[in-house]
């Protein structure tokens, strides 16, 4: 198996969560996680997000606030995008990794 393989087999828990996203320009936009890892998250989001665009985000309901900048990866279904967060600082991935492994 390839480290690439690996990393894309990252745990995940399938948790709905109230996450907010941020644009440089507009207004926030509420969203819900569908899934949380520590390498990124698919969120359900109202308003259309584009590919390679670049947002913030907040999970603010994990016992530490969890908070930063996430790529969007790719649009898996209307509405739904999956995000990789970039430069999370480590203990928000530790938090990430621990709900994940817990959630098994």
């Amino acid at each position: 198996m390839t480290v690439a393989a690996t990393e894309i087999r990252a745990p995940r828990a399938v948790i709905e969560l109230s996450c907010t996203l941020c644009r440089h320009v507009g207004s926030p936009i509420p969203a819900q996680t569908l899934d949380v890892g520590p390498r990124g998250m698919h969120v359900r989001s109202p308003r259309p997000l584009t590919e390679d665009e670049t947002v913030g985000f907040d999970l603010p309901n994990l016992d530490i606030r969890v908070s930063g900048r996430a790529r969007v990866v790719r649009q898996d279904r209307p509405h739904v995008y999956a995000l990789r967060f970039e430069n999370l600082p480590e203990p928000m991935v530790r938090r990430l990794h621990a709900l994940a492994i817990n959630s098994r």
